[in-house]
């Protein structure tokens, strides 16, 4: 039942990425690697040639594998990106367990069954699986045509809108990036995206915007060289029907795209 309530809540989502013609979405795993593991390395070296395999068999568009920076007490330290459109995501589906070991075992064929378990059991030692998510893109903004999102590092931004007003709220973002990014503005990008696995009032954020840079000091820079300021009528209107929740700042380890 879970499963199909998923599909249906994706079927009703009608966008157009910006890099394919089908409908896309992304699945999101957060991660809380321990301190003092070598998980970040396992994630680098191990999961990344089975999420490879995937890709290259039509089951999904990417892998991004992003890490928390200078925040120790962020509820996560790395974040799993995964692009995929529906019909790879039902064509995952209809593959079985078997399926999925033999595509395991031909990834990563220094490995044995026994290997791949042993390895597993060490990694659940290293790690929680904070949540899985999933999202749909709603806008990209470039800063110009030299631009390719996602940039290097990424300032994101959870937050919860009021029930009814996503809408509004959506109308709002966009309206504050009427004008373009400055072309001499440290900031590369910005998205702006929506979760559309989970919808209610007692979820913790239905929305996630991004400012992109290309470096981590730059990011600094810019909110260093922010005077303090109030917020005019439009926004102030925005703060009334959304909060943020947590703002991350996250660095691009590997990116794997079709």
């Amino acid at each position: 039942m879970k499963k199909q309530f998923l599909i249906v809540i994706f079927a009703l989502v009608t966008f157009v990425s910006t890099h394919a013609q089908e409908q896309i979405v992304f699945k999101q795993t957060f991660v809380k690697a321990k301190a003092g593991t070598n998980y970040g390395e396992n994630l680098r070296t191990k999961f990344s040639k089975f999420a490879q395999m995937r890709i290259d068999k039509g089951l999904q568009s990417g892998w991004h594998l992003w890490a928390v920076v200078n925040n120790p007490q962020a509820p996560f330290t790395h974040l799993i990106v995964e692009p995929m459109t529906l019909s790879e995501m039902k064509k995952w589906e209809g593959t079985s367990w078997e399926e999925r070991g033999k595509m395991r075992a031909e990834s990563m064929p220094e490995m044995s069954q026994n290997d791949w378990e042993e390895f597993m059991e060490n990694v659940a030692d290293k790690r929680e699986i904070v949540a899985v998510t999933f999202s749909a893109p709603v806008k990209d903004i470039t800063r110009d045509g030299k631009v390719a999102l996602p940039d290097k590092f990424g300032v994101v931004n959870f937050m919860k809108v009021v029930e009814g007003k996503a809408k509004t709220y959506e109308t709002m973002e966009s309206t504050l990036w009427s004008g373009g990014i400055p072309k001499n503005s440290k900031q590369t990008g910005w998205s702006l995206g929506k979760r559309i696995d989970k919808i209610g009032t007692e979820i913790y954020w239905n929305y996630w915007t991004v400012d992109w840079f290309s470096t981590y000091s730059d990011i600094i820079e810019r909110n260093a060289s922010t005077p303090a300021w109030d917020a005019d009528k439009n926004y102030a209107q925005m703060l009334k029907i959304r909060d943020l929740k947590e703002s991350v700042i996250i660095r691009r380890v590997m990116t794997l795209d079709k």
